[in-house]
Parts: structure tokens; sequence; C-alpha cells
């Protein structure tokens, strides 16, 4: 049998089944993506379909002026392709890098809750909730996305519904201090 030359072997891609992903597209001369609510609109529309195109789950997302962010659950092989139609549908070119890759256990939470409070981070709202281009206003059940799930994170906060929504609404306190409080499951 021949020795393995260990120079022209190539590791194999790393495939984590059902991975999470962190989508963030920005636009790369801070012009706006979306010129009104219509246009918003439209990528809220087309999302379930770029989402079942893929074979995906969405579990937080962000319009923002001049980005997006979104939290997906899929394959590893759909995740660049995933991206690059939605920078299509965003009117942006195909982007550098690949979405990054994300610990469902460690980080989902913390990556929803980053995505969720970038309203407030970008000084647009005071309150998350005033900021109607997220799936903030879901988690709290104050509007539906059909496309949008919540059970992940709600598992991973524990309890029932109702304790998994309390949860969830003290971690997204922009003032929640991890060190205080006892963090969610997930994150301790």
């Amino acid at each position: 049998m021949p020795a393995l030359d260990r120079d022209r072997v190539q590791p194999r891609p790393l495939r984590l089944r059902g991975a999470i992903h962190h989508v963030s597209l920005r636009s790369a001369d801070g012009r706006a993506l979306f010129q009104g609510a219509a246009d918003r609109s439209r990528l809220d529309r087309d999302m379930g379909d770029l989402l079942r195109r893929h074979a995906a789950r969405a579990h937080a997302y962000c319009w923002m002026t001049n980005h997006v962010h979104l939290a997906v659950e899929m394959e590893p092989q759909c995740a660049e392709l995933f991206q690059r139609d939605v920078a299509t549908a965003c009117g942006l070119p195909a982007p550098d890098s690949p979405p990054l890759v994300v610990d469902a256990q460690t980080y989902l939470l913390r990556l929803v809750r980053y995505i969720h409070l970038n309203p407030v981070d970008a000084g647009l709202v005071a309150d998350a909730r005033d900021y109607p281009w997220s799936g903030h206003r879901v988690y709290l059940g104050y509007a539906g996305v059909p496309w949008l799930s919540t059970d992940h994170a709600f598992r991973l906060l524990g309890g029932d519904l109702l304790w998994a929504s309390a949860a969830y609404r003290a971690f997204v306190q922009p003032d929640f201090d991890f060190s205080a409080r006892p963090a969610p499951r997930a994150c301790q």
C-alpha cells in the first residue's frame, strides 16, 4: 500500500446537520436597501419562498436600513446559496464570505437577542418592540410571521411556553446583566 502524501490530502469540509447560520448582509456604500415599508414587506413575502426552497428555518431576523440579519437553520451545503439568494432579493451583489456557523446550544439565544436588539443599538427605537421589521414582536406574541420559528429558542429557555416567553422578555432587555441574573440555560 502506498504511503499517504499528507501534503496533497485535502480535509473534508465540516458538515453540521441542521446548523444555525448567521446571515448578515450589508450594502458596501451604506446606501439604503429599502426605500420604504413596501420594500421590507416584499422581502418578508419573498423570505418564506427562499426558506422553503432551501429547506431552511428562520429563528430571528431584522431588516435594517442598510443591512439585514437572519439566524437560519439549514444544511451547511445550502448556506452560501441561501445567502446569495437573500443578497439578490435585497439588491446586493453576492457576498464575499459565507455565513457564520453558530453553535445552537451555546449561542442561538445570544444571536436572537443580538439580531432583535439591532434597531435599539442603532438608535432607531428605544424599545425593540416598536420596530416592525424584526422577529422580536413575533417572540412577544404581538405579530405573526409564518416563516419565523420561535420553538427552538423557547425550548432553550426551558419551561412551558408562558415561562419561556417571560424568560425571553427578560433576556432581551438592553440592560440584561448576565452576571447578576441567571442566564437562560443555554447561555450559562
